[in-house]
């Protein structure tokens, strides 16, 4: 998995050595944040699918809101993607099954994004079912469309990894926990972004 092939270990042998160092230093830096970005998807995708599997019906009343499936289909569908996402949490902690678990991850969040972008071009305020509650963090906007975005360039990214590059476990742990911190931050950051807009053409009329 993850190939650089500008990424070359060793000294330089040029004049234009510093600039090498550099390169290498931030691919470096890109190895170690694609290699750490499966256990950030197998956080979430495992979070989520537990929830879903927990409270079944509220997730299916989130499916339906969509009025994208029939509500006959809604329930089955909800325990489906539950068990898909809790699913996909177990291919990702296995190393032989990692790139497996990648596409599926692929897979599901892009339908996420394309079911949310769907809603909001309809005008719909529902809860996007994300996490399988009905709170503001689960509510189709632009924080979740933030969140669904950054994670799939997670995705993208966990798919280019190269096994061989990557760091030691115990690095991987702490660079995918600030990495899920970095997300939500910056998701929840978004969730701001419409008042401070209107705060800066409420300043630039005064």
């Amino acid at each position: 998995m993850f190939r650089i092939d500008r990424c070359r270990t060793g000294r330089p042998r040029s004049a234009h050595g510093t600039g090498e160092w550099r390169a290498a230093g931030e691919c470096l830096v890109l190895t170690i944040l694609a290699s750490s970005g499966y256990l950030v998807l197998a956080a979430v995708l495992g979070f989520s699918g537990a929830v879903k599997l927990r409270r079944p019906l509220a997730f299916a009343a989130a499916i339906g809101s969509y009025r994208i499936l029939p509500r006959v289909v809604a329930r089955p569908v909800a325990v489906a993607i539950a068990l898909a996402e809790a699913g996909c949490a177990v291919l990702l902690a296995v190393p032989w099954t990692r790139l497996a678990g990648v596409a599926v991850a692929g897979g599901l969040i892009s339908a996420f994004l394309a079911g949310m972008l769907l809603a909001l071009a309809r005008g719909q305020r529902i809860g996007c079912g994300c996490f399988g509650g009905t709170g503001d963090l689960d509510i189709v906007g632009l924080p979740s469309v933030v969140r669904a975005v950054l994670l799939g360039a997670i995705v993208v990214a966990s798919a280019l990894a190269r096994r061989a590059a990557a760091p030691a476990f115990g690095v991987q742990v702490v660079v995918a926990a600030l990495m899920l911190v970095l997300v939500f931050l910056l998701a929840e950051n978004a969730r701001l972004l419409p008042a401070r807009l209107a705060a800066a053409r409420a300043g630039e009329r005064a």
